[in-house]
């Protein structure tokens, strides 16, 4: 398969449906696939055609996580021993772009293909979705690729310190019962019910997906309520500004 079609994005209208494209190798992340992502991103934050992503993966998973099978070709995840640049840079060009980013999981969501599923706004899942936090059962950390400080807020402690330190997955119903996921759709549902969600958010105001998403992101950090109260404060005097302004504005 061409290294140009690991990763394919279809536009319709101010949605992108963005497929993780290597279903042969479970949607396997290989330095291809990385690149792609983070070229993908990082476009998309001065992008204001786009307004909502929609994120799945071909064949019968999201991703696997890292192709470990790749070792020694020249499409290997070549960070390694470096760290996890690419996909770091990955999930920050994630948060960054103003696009709220669904996410349609079927089958394994597993170690980085489980960190690009949690960088996304909203994350639905299929009836055959299994999280797997698999980093410590290859040898490695628990810890990995923020995967902790989303869970940790997700889920709680106890739960998520289970879940990444024994490597056990977590099946869909489980998922949705603890908050990880928005709702369980059967698989062949997942399509529909992404571009039902993407058609509803785009009823919002042009800037209102943009302010809403980093308000969010800004909250989730921690701050106090009364600085919580200042941001989304600002956000709708911003909104509040820019619809007065396109009322008084006269028609050509």
């Amino acid at each position: 398969m061409a290294d140009q079609d690991v990763l394919l994005v279809e536009r319709r209208g101010e949605t992108d449906f963005v497929t993780l494209n290597r279903p042969e190798r479970l949607n396997a992340l290989n330095q291809p696939l990385s690149d792609a992502l983070l070229a993908y991103f990082e476009a998309r934050r001065r992008d204001t055609e786009c307004r909502v992503i929609v994120l799945a993966g071909a064949g019968r998973a999201f991703s696997s996580g890292a192709d470990l099978k790749a070792g020694g070709q020249p499409d290997r995840l070549r960070d390694g021993p470096n760290g996890d640049w690419m996909l770091r840079d990955t999930l920050k060009a994630m948060r960054a772009c103003p696009q709220p980013i669904i996410a349609l999981v079927h089958g394994a969501a597993a170690g980085g293909g489980l960190a690009i599923a949690l960088g996304a706004d909203v994350i639905v899942a299929g009836a055959s979705a299994a999280f797997h936090p698999a980093f410590i059962k290859i040898g490695l950390s628990g810890s990995e690729l923020a995967v902790s400080w989303r869970l940790q807020r997700t889920m709680g402690i106890s739960r998520t310190r289970e879940m990444l330190l024994t490597g056990e997955p977590m099946n869909a119903e489980e998922a949705h019962r603890v908050g990880l996921v928005s709702k369980v759709i059967a698989d062949e549902g997942l399509a529909a019910e992404g571009d039902r969600l993407a058609t509803a958010m785009l009823k919002a105001g042009p800037d209102a997906l943009r302010i809403s998403k980093r308000t969010f992101d800004a909250t989730l950090e921690g701050m106090s309520f009364e600085s919580a109260l200042e941001l989304e404060e600002r956000g709708q005097i911003q909104m509040i500004r820019g619809r007065v302004a396109a009322v008084a504005m006269p028609s050509a």
